[in-house]
């Protein structure tokens, strides 16, 4: 497993925190924000990915969001849709950040996929395409999670299509 992709992004036992600033909603006025596809990670390799967008939820491969690294990918976990996502940066460590906020049903979804996934890489998929993929330490039961990109344009095109508001 790449440890370079790993410390790209976020750890997902310390998403579980709170942030600030305005989100976009899902509220009926709003468009539904994107789902998120969860599925386990079993292998990778960096290089240039061709594999096309996933649209099942079999097993199958699929490159991250940039198209630098090809991931083996176990069948979909389930998929959940954020209610509010916010873009900013990490204060403390220069970092592109982009949270995500879960209503009730979608962080019980995350609770159990994550309690069934510590210790083990879990992808994150924004339109069949690997946005996060990092170690789960603990079960996320917040449903606050935090990613943390490698680029600001690379988190600029993750949270546009997430429908993110931007914070200083």
């Amino acid at each position: 497993m790449r440890s370079r992709s790993v410390a790209r992004l976020a750890v997902l036992a310390v998403v579980a925190t709170t942030f600030s600033g305005c989100g976009a909603d899902g509220g009926d006025d709003a468009s539904p924000m994107p789902p998120l596809q969860l599925r386990l990670v079993t292998s990778s390799a960096e290089g240039p990915c061709s594999a096309p967008a996933l649209t099942s939820d079999s097993a199958a491969s699929a490159c991250d969001w940039a198209g630098t690294t090809t991931y083996e990918l176990g069948e979909s976990l389930g998929v959940v849709t954020p209610t509010s996502v916010v873009r900013s940066t990490d204060q403390g460590s220069e970092q592109v950040v982009v949270a995500l906020e879960f209503d009730d049903a979608d962080t019980g979804t995350l609770g159990d996929v994550t309690r069934d996934a510590q210790q083990q890489h879990l992808a994150m998929l924004l339109d069949g395409r690997v946005v996060s993929a990092a170690v789960v330490m603990s079960p996320i039961t917040t449903g606050h999670v935090q990613l943390a990109l490698g680029t600001e344009p690379e988190a600029d095109q993750i949270a546009a299509r997430l429908g993110a508001s931007t914070t200083p």
